[in-house]
């Protein structure tokens, strides 16, 4: 058995995760917004107005959700609400249910600009998802 696309979002957070500028659902727990991430195109791309306070066209559901849209030049990411040391853990059980009963998995991307908790990368360095972690302290004599 395989198991894909996971990651460690605690909410509905991620832009456009719901749709394009309509999220499909309201977020449990308010999200944060970090700056939105500038184009690694320099000379093609043509950066969007940073100081709109929100940025069209909007989708079908005609529900427009803060956390849906870019916002002032900032994008939503996963709420704030859970701490470093419980997204561990939630990763940690993770990864624990995963190795232990399936044959293959992967989180939804290596790497992702905006949000640690949809990256691979990131969450492997900050130890949420790296197996190899531990609290215990070697001591040398």
């Amino acid at each position: 058995m395989w198991v894909g696309e996971w990651s460690l979002a605690t909410d509905v957070c991620a832009l456009w995760l719901g749709g394009f500028n309509d999220a499909n659902t309201d977020a449990s727990r308010p999200c944060q917004r970090v700056e939105c991430p500038y184009s690694y195109l320099k000379e093609q791309a043509v950066d969007f107005d940073r100081t709109a306070e929100t940025l069209g066209p909007y989708g079908s559901t005609g529900k427009s959700r803060s956390h849906a849209t870019i916002s002032n030049g900032t994008c939503a990411i996963d709420s704030g609400f859970y701490a470093d040391d419980q997204v561990q853990r939630l990763g940690g059980c993770v990864m624990d249910i995963f190795n232990g009963n399936v044959e293959g998995h992967f989180m939804w991307t290596v790497r992702n600009e905006l949000e640690p908790r949809w990256n691979y990368i990131s969450a492997y360095d900050k130890g949420w998802i790296n197996q190899n972690t531990s609290d215990f302290e070697i001591v040398q004599e």
